[in-house]
């Protein structure tokens, strides 16, 4: 028709619609017409019914990704929402069709009448339009049966800046809401959700606003009290489709989860430990993250068994009529793209979605709200991609960075004024940031004068930093402060445990989540027993002498156990046990006690801290912390050289040795007070703010954490800390050891290139490379992932991988073999050693022999024969929680072997 004679042609055929890539390409750049209201022509090349399948995905949700939609789903929506279907050869207005459901009638001025006043009806991005001669009605207002006309004035949420009150005015589809630490983003939020209800009078039931957790949700809620019913936060949402498609299921609890999980998978149980935790944590990066269970399981150590339970565990709750916590959006998901009526109920409630702390999404939040959104994905996304901080659970910059990739043709909307930090923090905050790459070019100003010096960066001794910290915190106090008006951030839960131990000493109440669990780890309890036998040398418990034994690792954890300690007191009757061992554990078991012989010489000066320094350079805990630490992955939570650092900086407080672990065991395990100065890491008060704050233990190693793959994240994670300061922040930092980017919070520093974050496990296509290699060989696999061949088959083959664990990968994905050398008759005889080692050890503990070691672990370590704990790691199949339960024991089966 000549209207249209001038407009792109977009063609629907059987190509276009042949595989789900061509069919959402076609899907995105008809999204983009519509969102546009760019008029197209739609040329049909076929059948009448090719868009009426209702699709569903039955593979497992984490296999489906965070980008997935149904491509015909969105098609049915695109051709025909806002377009005239002229393919019978006249042109038809479906809407004026539908609209008969509301009494209205085809005919008249404009599209239908309506109570006998001509009406428009609009299929497209629902808002304001330019002055048209009659008024108009949404279909959306037609779907829900509503007579209701699109107000031609809509007023604003008064008082908003101009900078607000654009993004709250937003015309179209999709948008980004760029809003920076302080910038009014939840008033932002809430204005917009005022607006469509209250403004633009769409219906309350097509709208939902989602919030991260419970307190923004409540945060949220209070701000639009006439619209509170449509606040949900991301799990609520989950729960209500969950809840929809399966009424009868209940939610559960961590004491449930390990129970189910216990009966799947074997553990060895050992005091002070919690072998099933890392099962937990590994079902939320699959159920998170998006991440193949094998995959999870490939990349860790600590959770053998997990790949083949991860879907029992899941049946065996659905099958009781329950569910655990991050089922809810995991299962949402899975009954969303299994079942098509209730995606498209929810849809109808979703049609217009506003999405806080976006940065936040994870892969399955990220999907859960696409395909409830889809097919219009009018999403309001408010959030920072400087404040991503939580990558080790999958949320990433580029949600934010590409949002046009995820809804196409939004529009791009920046809050620019910190209302919240003082002119030298905002300025710190954004010199800070610019030594990022990844990420999107933003003005940062701030709403205040400058009153004084509101960033301090202090370089003081590594003793003394948790007293300063106490003395700066007094001082506040002592100037009309509050307490909750307080709080200190750290990278790291338990480098706060010297600042609770120094305002423990003050009479200054804190809010923590420190308990006697977070000194009860392997090092500090080593630590523990190395400072009792020290201290008291001639009044040894045998509890003492073995945790001592194990850690540094000497290969004499399962002597000393046999041995007659029970019966000793005294380090000379210690001494005197080596009479029943051979040359070399004789040797061995002498070291340990001229080792205990010189930190007891150091004890005799009673100082903690003269003790701790002794074990740490001198005994080697600090170089057996470190080859612990090495074994992870990430620095979700603290290393054990954050620990001990810990520990040494509360020993600054309380010198003196006598008593010293009973203090603070005492210390940690003190009942919190919630008007009292905060402690926490940084990951856990994103979004929260106080007057005064203390950024601690800012050093090399710690932030950046070492365990850190993601530099730019660890430079977003002390933005994010320093930006919760209302007044003043001040930060802290060992001088020994500052870190660098100390150096970038005035532009000091040069500027260095890093690299991107990997995310995923990528595999790579199925396709040979190289010749089937042996068992025995060791390959390379897309990924960088290192592991032994322990079988093969067809175009497969079987790896241990590094961390402990079978992986079966595609020969295309070997990008390099190395030729194992045979195993001579020594090797194999340390190999029956380590096996019967093994089967002993799998007794004692109820657990099946693999659960300790493969066969291919054991090869290797015959063929390697490690010497030390780091060289212990580099056999395949050995991470960090294979070298602490074990380690020591097979160090000295090779050493006693010769």
């Amino acid at each position: 028709p000549d209207p249209w004679a001038d407009a792109p042609v977009v063609v629907v055929d059987d190509a276009a619609l042949s595989s789900n890539e061509s069919a959402n390409t076609l899907a995105d750049r008809l999204h983009v017409a519509w969102a546009t209201r760019q008029p197209t022509v739609i040329e049909w090349h076929v059948d009448p019914q090719a868009l009426a399948v209702h699709e569903t995905f039955d593979g497992a949700p984490w296999a489906a990704g965070g980008d997935f939609l149904f491509p015909l789903e969105r098609l049915r929506f695109l051709c025909f929402s806002n377009n005239y279907d002229a393919r019978s050869g006249e042109p038809k207005w479906w809407w004026a069709v539908k609209a008969s459901s509301i009494g209205a009638s085809q005919g008249g001025p404009a599209d239908v009448l309506l109570n006998g006043t001509p009406h428009w009806i609009d299929g497209g991005p629902r808002g304001p339009l330019d002055s048209l001669d009659h008024a108009i009605v949404h279909g959306e207002s037609i779907d829900m049966g509503r007579e209701r006309t699109v107000p031609t004035e809509i007023p604003l949420v008064s008082d908003l800046a101009v900078d607000q009150a654009a993004a709250v005015a937003h015309v179209g589809a999709a948008a980004r809401i760029i809003a920076p630490a302080g910038s009014g983003k939840t008033r932002t939020l809430a204005a917009r959700l005022t607006h469509l209800i209250d403004g633009r009078a769409i219906e309350p039931g097509l709208v939902i606003a989602v919030a991260y957790n419970t307190r923004a949700a409540s945060e949220l809620r209070e701000r639009v009290a006439g619209a509170a019913s449509t606040v949900r936060t991301i799990h609520s949402l989950g729960w209500a489709i969950l809840r929809e498609s399966n009424p009868t299921l209940d939610l559960i609890g961590e004491r449930d989860v390990r129970n189910v999980l216990g009966n799947l998978v074997s553990v060895p149980q050992r005091a002070n430990s919690d072998p099933m935790g890392p099962y937990i944590e590994a079902l939320e990066q699959v159920r998170s993250g998006l991440f193949d269970p094998g995959d999870v399981e490939a990349e860790r150590d600590d959770v053998p068994g997990f790949a083949d339970a991860f879907e029992p565990y899941r049946q065996r709750l659905y099958g009781t009529g329950r569910v655990d916590h991050g089922e809810q959006v995991y299962g949402a998901i899975e009954a969303l793209l299994r079942d098509p009526d209730l995606r498209g109920r929810w849809q109808n409630r979703c049609r217009h979605l506003l999405v806080d702390e976006f940065q936040d999404l994870t892969p399955a939040y990220l999907l859960l709200l696409r395909l409830v959104a889809s097919p219009q994905l009018q999403v309001f996304g408010v959030g920072d991609d400087d404040q991503v901080i939580y990558g080790y659970a999958g949320a990433d910059p580029g949600y934010l960075i590409d949002f046009d990739t995820y809804f196409p043709a939004a529009h791009h909307y920046a809050l620019e004024t910190n209302y919240r930090c003082p002119p030298d923090v905002v300025v710190a905050a954004t010199t800070l940031l610019g030594y990022n790459d990844r990420r999107i070019d933003k003005t940062i100003k701030a709403n205040r004068t400058s009153d004084g010096v509101a960033l301090t960066v202090k370089r003081e001794d590594n003793e003394q930093l948790a007293i300063i910290a106490r003395d700066t915190i007094v001082d506040w106090i002592e100037a009309g402060i509050r307490t909750d008006e307080i709080a200190v951030l750290s990278r790291v839960n338990s480098s706060l445990i010297p600042l609770k131990a120094a305002l423990a000493e003050a009479g200054v109440a804190t809010n923590d989540l420190l308990s006697a669990d977070s000194i009860r780890r392997t090092t500090l309890r080593a630590l523990f027993a190395w400072m009792r036998l020290a201290a008291d040398p001639e009044a040894m418990q045998r509890s003492d002498v073995l945790e001592a034994v194990r850690r540094p690792g000497r290969g004499l954890n399962r002597i000393a156990q046999n041995l007659g300690i029970r019966r000793i007191s005294e380090l000379r009757d210690l001494e005197s046990l080596s009479v029943d061992l051979d040359a070399k554990q004789a040797s061995r078991w002498a070291s340990f006690c001229q080792d205990l012989e010189r930190v007891s010489r150091v004890a005799r000066n009673g100082d903690a801290g003269e003790v701790i320094d002794s074990l740490i350079d001198e005994i080697g805990l600090g170089s057996s912390a470190r080859t612990l630490d090495s074994g992870r992955g990430n620095a979700s939570r603290s290393s054990h050289l954050d620990d001990l650092v810990a520990i040494r900086r509360a020993a600054a407080i309380r010198p003196r040795l006598d008593g010293f672990i009973e203090w603070i065991t005492q210390v940690v395990a003190t009942r919190t007070a919630e008007d009292g100065v905060t402690l926490s890491s940084v990951h856990r008060v994103k979004g929260m703010e106080w007057s005064r704050v203390i950024v601690f233990g800012v050093d090399r190693g710690a932030l950046p954490h070492d365990l850190a793959s993601d530099t730019e994240e660890e430079r977003r994670v002390f933005h994010v800390a320093i930006t919760r300061a209302i007044d003043q922040s001040v930060v802290l930092a060992d001088k020994r050891r500052p870190s660098r980017f100390l150096g970038e919070l005035d532009g000091s520093a040069p500027k260095r290139t890093t690299e991107p974050k990997k995310v995923r496990f990528e595999r790579a296509p199925a396709k040979p490379a190289f010749a089937l290699p042996a068992v025995g060989d060791t390959v390379r696999i897309a990924g960088g992932y290192k592991g032994t061949v322990t079988g093969y088959g067809g175009d497969e083959i079987t790896v241990m991988l590094d961390r402990g664990v079978e992986l079966t990968v595609a020969m295309g994905e070997i990008k390099e073999v190395t030729k194992a050398a045979s195993l001579d008759d020594d090797a194999l005889a340390l190999v029956e050693l380590l096996k019967a080692w093994r089967l002993t050890t799998s007794r004692e503990r109820n657990v099946p022999a693999f659960v300790v070691f493969h066969d291919a672990t054991l090869e290797d370590i015959a063929r390697r024969r490690p010497r030390s704990e780091a060289e212990l790691l580099e056999v395949a199949g050995i991470g960090a929680k294979k070298l602490e339960e074990y380690g020591d024991d097979v160090l000295a089966i090779v050493a006693d072997a010769g």
